[in-house]
């Protein structure tokens, strides 16, 4: 591969970072992402042709088709769905399921390995992208003004939140703040030298109070618990046999645990509107169990013009997943979080053993796909966008590992 190709690659790379964790969502109504959708596809297609014409050795039609196919499947069976219930025109829910895409990032990233793009390259590509965003965050933190934003009509007004004690906020790149302070707060622990010292210090005050300004306590409290689950159940092979042991103690303490917090989570504030959205949930779950209610879209008819303005089956966890995606699409969903935790730390223990250290990037991705797992019932990352590419990404990166460790 040409310097000049990597050149291309490298800056391709950063483009569908920034747009598939959402780095620019806060200007142009998130047409970024649109151009993202679009580099991803082109590289695809480019490596796939370079691919098929050379005498590297590569199952080609498992990794050209099987994305593709998989993201068709999603985006019909989910605007045929909503079609159905709603009685609207299939294209506007196709289109607004047009997320699935960036999966399309999974057979790109092997694809450009295969022809020669070093792993390392693509993870300090990755790195660069990642301190892109959160910088941007900032600039567009301080550049709007956040409580006109938050009463205008536009796109922009959903990105801004309030309650008394936060004030207003704007909605970070959640991912991929977390992932850049797991590895920030790895990376500053090691000797680089003087001059990435002070980086990676000014770095992490930047990242610091950016987790100020948000004050997302759940999920600094998942990720902290993440830290520490990962040396105790997960840092190596034999760490899994205590994990076995103590899983039925983990299980139990969760079932008793388990009414308490239900309650809890029920009388707070806004918990009428949360109990009868989840009410709807289930009656919708009977109603339809296989494929779900589908994709709706602004353009045609919306979950609250169906159901009231306050129903959004996103806030509703694994339960809204088997709401809109049936019980085969919270099957899905499932799969690829434990498939992908998976991957990740079986990558991490075979990095270890073969260099005696850490990978940062497949350490930070290990940690936040335990807190993905640790917050499962609740919050469905890996269904959004952001949670899509972090997903794409780790199944890539570890298929790059996979081929270069071939014992792996």
């Amino acid at each position: 591969m040409s310097v000049s190709i990597r050149n291309i690659i490298d800056i391709s790379l950063i483009i569908i970072f920034y747009a598939g964790f959402q780095g620019g969502k806060y200007f142009l109504n998130n047409r970024m992402q649109e151009l993202g959708f679009a580099i991803t596809i082109s590289l695809f297609i480019y490596c796939a042709i370079r691919l098929a014409h050379s005498q590297i050795k590569i199952k080609w039609a498992w990794w050209f088709w099987s994305a593709p196919m998989f993201i068709l499947y999603l985006m019909i069976s989910a605007s045929v769905s909503f079609s159905l219930l709603a009685d609207t025109a299939i294209a506007p829910s196709f289109f607004g399921t047009r997320e699935f895409l960036i999966i399309i990032l999974t057979p790109t990233i092997y694809f450009i390995y295969k022809l020669g793009y070093e792993i390392e390259r693509l993870e300090r590509i990755f790195v660069i992208s990642l301190i892109i965003i959160v910088l941007n965050y900032l600039f567009h933190y301080f550049r709007l003004d956040l409580p006109s934003t938050y009463f205008s009509s536009g796109y922009t007004s959903y990105l801004v939140t309030y309650d008394e004690w936060r004030g207003y906020r704007l909605k970070p790149p959640l991912i991929a703040l977390v992932i850049i302070t797991l590895f920030t707060g790895f990376r500053i622990c090691q000797n680089d030298g003087l001059l990435k010292n002070i980086f990676l210090i000014i770095l992490a005050c930047i990242i610091g109070y950016i987790w100020y300004l948000v004050k997302a306590r759940s999920q600094m409290a998942t990720i902290v618990l993440a830290v520490f689950i990962y040396p105790i159940f997960f840092s190596r092979p034999r760490r899994i046999n205590l994990f076995i042991l103590v899983a039925p103690l983990i299980l139990l303490s969760i079932i008793a645990l388990g009414s308490a917090l239900v309650d809890k989570f029920m009388t707070a504030e806004g918990s009428e509107v949360r109990a009868h959205s989840y009410n709807i949930a289930f009656e919708g779950i009977h109603e339809r169990p296989f494929f779900g209610h589908g994709q709706s879209s602004a353009y045609s008819k919306t979950y609250q013009d169906l159901y009231g303005k306050k129903f959004f089956p996103t806030d509703l966890g694994i339960v809204g997943i088997t709401f809109k995606y049936g019980l085969i699409g919270a099957f899905i969903y499932l799969f690829f979080n434990f498939y992908i935790f998976h991957r990740l730390m079986r990558v991490n223990w075979y990095y270890r053993h073969i260099n005696k250290r850490h990978n940062l990037v497949i350490w930070s991705l290990l940690v936040l796909s335990i807190a993905i797992t640790i917050n499962l019932l609740l919050n469905p990352v890996l269904a959004m966008m952001q949670g899509l590419t972090f997903a794409s990404f780790a199944i890539g990166l570890t298929a790059c590992y996979h081929d270069k460790y071939k014992d792996l």
